[in-house]
């Protein structure tokens, strides 16, 4: 912590965005954990039925509710009315690991890149953290964004990442569900924005079961990666 509150000194503020969707059996430890490495912590809720927001403002979180439906409006949502210096995105569902995510902030803090990613993919994943079909389809993913954007990314899929405001107003982002990370990806990479993989951990989904549609997403993604070589 030490490397990271000398840089906070800066007056960089430091906000750890946390979209969810009924993740009430998780969302207090993603955010008490959180909280230990960012000035502020906003859960942005999708009008969940299971006291998510309650429990997350109860754990110390700000809590406001998304317009719309989908992860990409979630994220809109709260860019729009939350303004920091850096962002901090990660799931509310526990699956990657709040403590590590000093490793994500610093590079982008301190400068050095505009975005850091945390890849899955380069670190420490649970066995069936990830099906197989997930996993096929996240490597047709990567292989169109690196062949037809020029990128060298490993997991453009992921939700863990750090990004600073300049990066977001310039994305201007359009995505209203999953296929958000795969937009912000292929902007960031058709910008030259100077972007760093972290290797994380990933583990297996806890409390409610996930929201993802792999087919429907699939084809959002497909979409969005095709349509932004045009």
């Amino acid at each position: 912590m030490e490397e990271l509150l000398k840089t906070k000194s800066r007056n960089s503020e430091i906000v750890c965005i946390i979209p969810t969707l009924n993740e009430g059996a998780t969302v207090a430890e993603v955010v008490r954990k959180s909280m230990q490495f960012v000035d502020r912590v906003v859960v942005v809720d999708g009008y969940s039925n299971d006291g998510t927001s309650q429990i997350a403002s109860e754990a110390g979180a700000e809590v406001i509710f998304q317009e719309g439906k989908g992860k990409g409006m979630a994220l809109r949502t709260v860019f729009e009315k939350v303004k920091s210096d850096v962002y901090v995105i990660i799931d509310g569902d526990a699956t990657y690991d709040a403590f590590e995510m000093e490793n994500l902030i610093n590079p982008v803090l301190n400068g050095e890149v505009d975005m850091v990613v945390g890849s899955r993919l380069k670190g420490n994943m649970e066995k069936g953290a990830i099906t197989r079909t997930n996993k096929i389809g996240n490597g047709v993913f990567n292989f169109l964004i690196n062949t037809l954007f020029n990128g060298k990314v490993s997991d453009s899929q992921s939700g863990y990442r750090v990004m600073n405001r300049d990066v977001i107003e310039k994305l201007n982002l359009t995505s209203k569900g999953f296929e958000v990370e795969t937009e912000i990806t292929v902007k960031a990479l058709k910008q030259d924005l100077k972007i760093v993989e972290v290797p994380i951990t990933y583990t297996k989904r806890r409390g409610t079961p996930t929201k993802l549609n792999s087919f429907k997403a699939g084809l959002r993604i497909v979409r969005t990666i095709l349509g932004s070589s045009v």
